[in-house]
């Protein structure tokens, strides 16, 4: 979601470069950040703009998916590698594995390092603004 953009993505974004030689990042639309139910912290024009100036980026794609997952996205990318973050133990339970499947779209899981979710440092910083 890159909502905000930070650490952990960066090293995501850094590793998927070296797993091909063109880089696409879906980004998801502003509907999605509000299905997952996140803070609306940078819209998806800022999201876009930032990601597309990441040294490494070729380019980025705004996801055109209307739930939580980018399989339409995909479906309309066709990229030969899905990569992404997070530390899934099994990636038959990434939403996106069926559409993967049936484009033969080879899936790497778990790039970047975990560390809190963008969420998570928003509340903090906001909890710490109210203490002071």
């Amino acid at each position: 979601y890159f909502n905000p953009l930070h650490v952990g993505h960066l090293e995501m974004i850094e590793k998927a470069r070296k797993l091909g030689d063109y880089l696409i990042v879906i980004i998801n639309n502003d509907y999605q950040v509000g299905l997952k139910g996140s803070v609306p912290f940078m819209s998806e024009k800022d999201r876009i703009k930032i990601i597309r100036a990441l040294r490494g980026v070729d380019e980025v794609f705004l996801s055109i998916d209307k739930d939580k997952t980018v399989c339409k996205s995909l479906a309309k990318v066709k990229p030969d590698i899905f990569a992404n973050g997070g530390d899934r133990k099994n990636l038959n339970d990434v939403p996106e594995y069926g559409i993967c499947q049936k484009l033969k779209i080879k899936m790497v899981d778990g790039l970047g390092r975990k560390i809190r979710s963008s969420s998570t440092l928003i509340a903090d910083a906001a909890q710490k603004k109210k203490t002071k």
